[in-house]
């Protein structure tokens, strides 16, 4: 004490201009000797201590105690900290700045403390509740879609029995309404999701052909009952692997493809383009389209489309359902893809909505091309088929030279190498005339894969086959067939027709502990004729996977007594140890929110499908992955 008396005698003019600038400051601020001692303060430094004044104030490092290493540290190293400081028996987070200013030959230290604790309290609550809230969504989420998976599910199963007329239209409404609503709730939790800043880029690699033709094929109810023509058009010049957020992209492209179905008359069409604009320095951009023969939108319309809600009395005004959440929150994923949502539309004649993404390309080249085959495709009259049309389009893409032809009298027909034949309702009669007149032409029917006596008389007596619908890979195998680049029975054995055993003879295990939804799941795959065994939490799936083979898994995530993204991984360690080969497991969870498919999918499944259950898209991905597995074992074996 007393060399502070000593030095405030010796300078009495600079403490009092210290003090004087001390009081200026709006922070708790004071000066100290180099050992801690109190030379000046202002008066919220004593507020902060419950000082009286200067002299009744204990050392520097008494505040800091148990602290006292961190203010040590402060006056031998002067700059910026943040620590605790002890004052009236509480203690303080603070931000601490100092300085050293010399007086004469003495040094003087000046620390100004913000108290910090009230912010770092708020930024923990904040930490709280954005937890709290991403927790609420995601159970929100699960307890919608939980209920609404049995609605949908079991009023699709009695659509399909035996009904009366008026009975039939009732559980047509249930139905579309069920779908209605449980696409709102899809999208309004969506947009709460981005309205709270909780939704950032993924950006990752994926195979954009594979996930865009999976991505075609949940669809075709939606279309179907309104008889309308859906079509893709998917550029096969796409690389193997390109890095972009795959899951916005299929929301944006979701929302604007149930748009134009919802928008679009009975009979219409729909066609969904995913196309090259341009590539180069191992980047390409490509336009992501959805247009239809809808009713279209007036021009002084189209700007309050994409304002939140702004389209919801749009809708009610031309008689369609929606509140407009899918077009705004497609409009903010397009922004946040650095990219903007175009439109072009004539009333009474469609829309065209539109975007462009630039994607790195990690991996390039999908398909090989012989380019300059001469094509012919033939329609009995004068206009091409919707599906005609597309192969036309999808026979460019690939580089074949094509031209429509309407009579079967043709110079044309000599000079070509293959023919594509467009017509409805053909009959092997018709597929033989045609050959036995050009024997040196290959005959291509467009027809659905399917099983009978005629269908197998066409496909026993050409070539090749394009397959309906027409998509990329399953061209780009026929196309292979053509050029000779592979036997006519490479179509048979492609994944994407190749025939899997008998469904009496597949195993199917199931784990979801909401009984109804076990009911649900069990009804549909026993209609298929599946054999099933289910499960109500993923430590019965485990057990049950122990004591016999099964040749795929469906998986509900959220399960008492094990998980199962826990039972999946055991399920695999089964897999390994035993040598059983590759096993699907399907994930079929209410979580559907943005990550949780990459969480889900990062932890061991080898599919994420969201309830409610699309039953022709469960039934399509679990045949899709049967072909799988019996593609590797036959791998395997030889």
């Amino acid at each position: 004490m007393h060399y502070i008396e000593s030095f405030l005698q010796a300078y009495p003019e600079t403490i009092e201009l210290l003090t004087s600038c001390a009081r200026l400051h709006t922070d708790p601020m004071v000066y100290a000797d180099m050992s801690g001692g109190v030379v000046g303060c202002n008066a919220q430094l004593l507020d902060l201590l419950g000082g009286e004044d200067v002299a009744s104030l204990p050392s520097l490092l008494a505040w800091f105690e148990p602290f006292g290493v961190e203010i040590s540290f402060l006056l031998s190293q002067p700059g910026r900290y943040r620590g605790k400081m002890r004052a009236g028996g509480a203690e303080y987070s603070v931000a601490v700045k100092s300085e050293v200013i010399m007086i004469g030959r003495t040094p003087i230290i000046g620390v100004v403390f913000q108290d910090t604790t009230v912010l770092e309290r708020a930024k923990a609550a904040e930490r709280y509740f954005e937890h709290f809230k991403k927790k609420f969504l995601t159970n929100i989420s699960h307890e919608f879609r939980t209920p609404m998976n049995a609605i949908i599910g079991f009023t699709d199963l009695l659509k399909n029995s035996p009904l009366g007329s008026w009975q039939q239209e009732y559980v047509d409404m249930t139905s579309r309404s069920a779908l209605s609503m449980m696409r709102n709730i899809e999208n309004l939790l969506e947009l709460m999701q981005v309205e709270s800043g909780s939704v950032y880029m993924n950006l990752s690699p994926f195979n954009p052909l594979e996930v865009y033709e999976n991505f075609s094929m949940q669809f075709e109810d939606l279309a179907s009952a309104k008889d309308i023509h859906l079509m893709f058009l998917i550029d096969p010049h796409l690389p193997k692997k390109m890095v972009g957020d795959q899951d916005k992209i299929l929301t944006v492209m979701r929302n604007l493809i149930q748009n134009g179905i919802k928008f679009t008359e009975e009979g219409g069409q729909v066609l969904v383009e995913i196309l090259i604009v341009q590539e180069e320095a191992g980047r390409i951009e490509v336009e992501y389209a959805v247009s239809d023969t809808g009713i279209g939108i007036e021009p002084e319309k189209i700007k309050t489309l994409l304002r939140p809600f702004a389209s919801a009395w749009e809708n009610q005004r031309r008689g369609k359902d929606g509140m407009g959440i899918g077009l705004s929150l497609s409009h903010k994923y397009v922004d946040m893809m650095d990219s903007h949502l175009m439109l072009a539309s004539e009333p009474g004649k469609g829309s065209r909505f539109s975007f462009r993404i630039v994607h790195e390309i990690t991996e390039a080249g999908t398909f090989d091309f012989v380019e300059g085959t001469r094509s012919l495709i033939y329609t009995h009259d004068r206009h091409f088929s919707t599906q005609g049309a597309l192969l036309y389009k999808y026979l460019e893409l690939f580089k074949v030279r094509v031209k429509g032809i309407h009579d079967l009298v043709n110079t044309a027909l000599h000079e070509s190498d293959v023919l594509f034949l467009d017509v409805p309702h053909l009959s092997p009669s018709q597929v033989n005339a045609i050959k036995s007149t050009y024997p040196n032409l290959q005959v291509v029917p467009i027809m659905k894969f399917e099983y009978g006596e005629e269908a197998d008389a066409i496909v026993e007596s050409v070539e090749s086959i394009v397959t309906l619908p027409i998509l990329p890979g399953a061209l780009h195998k026929t196309l292979a067939v053509v050029w000779n680049k592979m036997p006519k029975e490479y179509i048979s054995r492609s994944p994407e027709v190749q025939s899997i055993p008998r469904q009496e003879e597949i195993k199917i295990l199931i784990a979801e502990d909401n009984l109804i939804n076990l009911k649900l799941l069990e009804t549909i795959l026993r209609q298929e004729r599946f054999q099933v065994v289910a499960v109500d939490n993923g430590q019965k799936a485990v057990d049950a996977y122990l004591k016999e083979p099964f040749d795929l898994v469906v998986m509900d995530i959220d399960m008492p007594v094990m998980d199962g993204l826990t039972a999946t991984r055991l399920i695999k360690e089964i897999d390994k140890r035993d040598q059983r080969g590759f096993v699907p497991v399907i994930a079929l969870t209410a979580h559907a929110l943005i990550g949780d498919r990459e969480r889900i999918v990062a932890a061991g499944l080898d599919a994420h499908l969201a309830k409610p259950i699309d039953k022709h898209f469960l039934l399509q991905t679990i045949e899709r992955y049967l072909k799988t597995a019996q593609s590797q074992r036959l791998e395997n074996a030889v």
